[in-house]
């Protein structure tokens, strides 16, 4: 294809170095690299430095009408959850590695025994409205999930565990912990944890951010339109002039948008069709393994999944790998009754992993007393996407062992008010989280409002609790395999399969490194990705 001469112009100079084409072939050249290897390489390095300009359009689900940026209340759907990173900042933000940057914060510091965080903000950032950060504002935008009715989780979990917040002067927060947690600056980073000036009111409200994007205008769970703020502090993310993040429920209709050209990038496209993507023209799709896992919960504290061996029977009747294969289209790879993926700082290899065995499923089945009655799952694939066909699969497996599964199917409507923490089994998954203790805490503690499987270990507890204080990181990885094993024999989770997370995107994209602690790149995906030409 003919380049235009602007094309020609961006490629013949090494984005923002001051390196022309030309020096770098006669460099590579005088290296002893052939014409056409030097060739490749230039367009490899082009390709791979970020560019400014364009408009994204991004297309992906999960927004609903009631949807709003306010940190206390966020959802963590893939839509609003890009829209608020578009808008706002955390303190610190997560690397694609799973570590720790600077961001709102420019360093940190803890006292000897992990309790106290000093926090120093970067100088210079301005809101969108032009008034500058202080501490009070980082302050006050944290305490909102210690208030009554805050609703998101990791908020919740995160700063519930602070003894008190206070800015030491304008430019300095210190937070004190209840019980010492040296994982604190990672879980900054969460998606929730956004700051707004001090009192913000509405969220959704122009002005109020200081990330790359300035609101244009928002619809709840329909679209957000963002414009590039020229003051923005960081000058390696925010590359687009302009974001256009729509949301739109159906796989099929994200993926013909990516086909027909309304999309730049989709997310979740459908397993079963994204290998399509990547044989298409111009096409890509990126395969991200992640901690994203799926399961199903059964509750420790409600009959009949108070029997210890009927949960092992049933976890000895699935065979995880078809669910891979059939549920998953190979996007994956099987689970081992906890929740630490492979990818993980401190996952435990020396796990046996658990397969369908037909002889033990009898056995423990037999020694609960089970008597052949009807053991209903709940599901729904518009809250858990396919669940209805691995709770199918489970159903046939479990049949063959003389374990009667009823799989019944109820609407995503009320599902989390309605079923979810209160039936005694149903399906569910878990999105990742930076770190082990942050996911074993947040689904095995006996103190966490989203242990889905009601499970209540006191030396889990203390476990996690030595764990979060230990500076030595030998001891630390000792006490998180002990975790995940008393997880894995002792709760009622049925943990499946590890999901990779999909993004279907046109071949203009680049990026870096690709985050794996949510969908969509981390969901900063409008921060951190540029067009390439």
């Amino acid at each position: 294809m003919e380049k235009s001469a602007g094309d020609r112009k961006s490629s013949d100079q090494f984005l923002g170095s001051g390196l022309s084409r030309r020096t770098f072939m006669q460099t590579a050249l005088a290296a002893g690299m052939s014409l056409y290897a030097s060739d490749q390489l230039w367009a490899q390095q082009v390709a791979s430095t970020p560019r400014k300009g364009g408009t994204l359009r991004l297309v992906c689900d999960g927004g609903g009408a009631t949807d709003t940026m306010e940190g206390k209340a966020s959802s963590g759907a893939d839509h609003i959850t890009c829209v608020q990173s578009s808008v706002y900042d955390t303190l610190v933000f997560p690397t694609a590695e799973g570590s720790v940057q600077s961001n709102l914060a420019e360093s940190w510091s803890s006292s000897s025994d992990g309790r106290t965080w000093e926090f120093k903000l970067k100088k210079g950032v301005e809101f969108h409205n032009g008034k500058s950060l202080t501490a009070s504002d980082v302050v006050w935008s944290l305490s909102q999930h210690a208030v009554p009715g805050a609703k998101n989780g990791d908020g919740r979990n995160i700063v519930g565990n602070f003894e008190s917040i206070r800015a030491d002067d304008s430019n300095t927060v210190i937070i004190v912990q209840k019980e010492a947690n040296r994982d604190l600056p990672i879980q900054l980073s969460a998606y929730a944890l956004l700051v707004a000036p001090e009192g913000t009111a509405n969220w959704n409200e122009p002005g109020r951010g200081t990330g790359p994007y300035m609101i244009e205008s928002f619809e709840p769970g329909v679209r957000f339109i963002g414009k590039k703020f020229q003051n923005f502090h960081r000058e390696d993310q925010g590359w687009f002039d302009s974001v256009d993040v729509g949301c739109v429920l159906e796989s099929a209709t994200r993926t013909n948008a990516l086909m027909t050209g309304a999309a730049d990038v989709i997310g979740n496209p459908e397993p079963k069709t994204a290998k399509r993507l990547s044989k298409v023209g111009g096409k890509v799709l990126e395969v991200v393994p992640s901690g994203q896992h799926f399961l199903t919960a059964m509750r420790c504290d409600a009959d009949p999944f108070t029997n210890e061996d009927l949960r092992l029977a049933i976890k000895y009747g699935i065979k995880r790998q078809e669910i891979v294969d059939k549920v998953l289209y190979g996007y994956g790879y099987v689970g081992n009754d906890h929740p630490i993926g492979k990818n993980y700082q401190y996952y435990n290899p020396d796990l046996e992993q658990r397969e369908f065995d037909p002889e033990k499923a009898r056995f423990h089945a037999k020694k609960s007393g089970y008597g052949g009655g009807v053991l209903e799952l709940k599901v729904s694939d518009g809250i858990v996407s396919g669940s209805v066909a691995y709770g199918q699969l489970m159903q046939a497996t479990l049949r063959d062992v003389g374990i009667n599964v009823e799989v019944k199917t109820v609407p995503a409507d009320g599902y989390f008010s309605n079923v979810w923490l209160k039936t005694p089994w149903c399906a569910s998954y878990q999105n990742p989280r930076p770190t082990a203790d942050w996911i074993l805490t947040n689904g095995y503690s006996s103190k966490s409002p989203f242990n889905d499987s009601g499970f209540n270990s006191p030396a889990l507890d203390k476990l996690l609790s030595s764990a979060r204080g230990e500076a030595d990181d030998q001891k630390r990885r000792q006490m998180y395999y002990e975790a995940q094993r008393i997880v894995r024999d002792g709760a009622g989770n049925t943990v499946l399969a590890f999901a990779n997370f999909l993004i279907g995107s046109t071949d203009r994209m680049g990026h870096g490194p690709i985050g794996a602690q949510r969908r969509l790149d981390d969901a900063r995906l409008t921060r951190k990705w540029w067009f390439k030409t």
